[in-house]
């Protein structure tokens, strides 16, 4: 057996397609019959072909990869844009996990901070809780199922330097001006103060909210030994400079503070 997971190409995206159109025919099929009286049918799950024309056009045009899993030379399997499949007669083989375990490991290498999936059907909830998803009850993911998502976290090693305390919280735009502010994600404990001045974290702080959509417009707040340093929107030069970054899926993190803004 040779199993590889490659970028997808034409043909593999060809033939994806041809079983998720099969796939959702026999849930047709099925779920006609059961509306016609025959409750002895078993209705078929549905994929995800009413997402793919999507999928396949913003592949096209390079706005989001794909990755296609090949078992002994077919095509059985994609991931990408926060959706995953695996054809229907090859379940319960084992590929999804070597699928799920490839998207996580290629998320990190490409600096993504957190990943955010639909699940469907409901049935393949423990599957996703296994692979260390945690599902948020009542959330769909820009309907194609229920709202998943992985934190990738990085942590770093810190040396001998002086230590010093921080705090580094992120709000809403509506939050930030109520008094007093309610963050939705806090980041704090101690830091090492390097020879530049700059304070090296021991997590990385990311700007994330698995409650709610991705904030438009994020505030960022800074605090060192218990003063606040820093009060502003994420994306404005001064949090730049204090180093907020984003990484490659446009969210806003920190894994050192630099130097104080003049």
């Amino acid at each position: 057996m040779t199993i590889e997971i490659i970028p997808a190409t034409e043909a593999t995206m060809a033939e994806v397609e041809a079983w998720l159109d099969a796939e959702e025919a026999a849930h047709k099929a099925g779920n006609e019959a059961w509306e016609k009286g025959d409750y002895s049918v078993e209705i078929p799950q549905r994929g995800f072909r009413c997402n793919w024309d999507e999928t396949v056009r913003r592949w096209k045009e390079d706005e989001a990869p794909v990755n296609i899993l090949i078992v002994n030379g077919e095509a059985v399997g994609f991931e990408g844009q926060g959706l995953f499949e695996i054809r229907p007669d090859l379940r319960r083989n084992g590929y999804g996990r070597i699928l799920a375990k490839h998207m996580i490991a290629s998320k990190f290498e490409d600096g993504s901070s957190i990943i955010e999936i639909g699940i469907a059907p409901r049935t393949a909830e423990p599957f996703w809780e296994s692979m260390g998803f945690t599902r948020i009850p009542g959330k769909s993911h820009y309907g194609s199922g229920a709202y998943a998502y992985m934190v990738l976290p990085r942590t770093f090693e810190l040396g001998a330097g002086e230590r010093a305390p921080y705090r580094i919280s992120f709000f809403s735009t509506e939050e930030r001006y109520r008094d007093p502010p309610r963050a939705y994600a806090i980041f704090e404990g101690s830091a090492e103060r390097l020879s530049d001045g700059s304070l090296q974290l021991p997590e990385r702080a990311i700007c994330f909210d698995p409650e709610e959509k991705r904030p438009s417009d994020p505030f960022v707040r800074i605090e060192i030994d218990g003063k606040e340093l820093h009060f502003d929107k994420a994306k404005y030069d001064s949090s730049e400079v204090l180093g907020v970054k984003r990484d490659r899926d446009g969210r806003y993190y920190l894994d050192r503070i630099a130097t104080e803004p003049q």
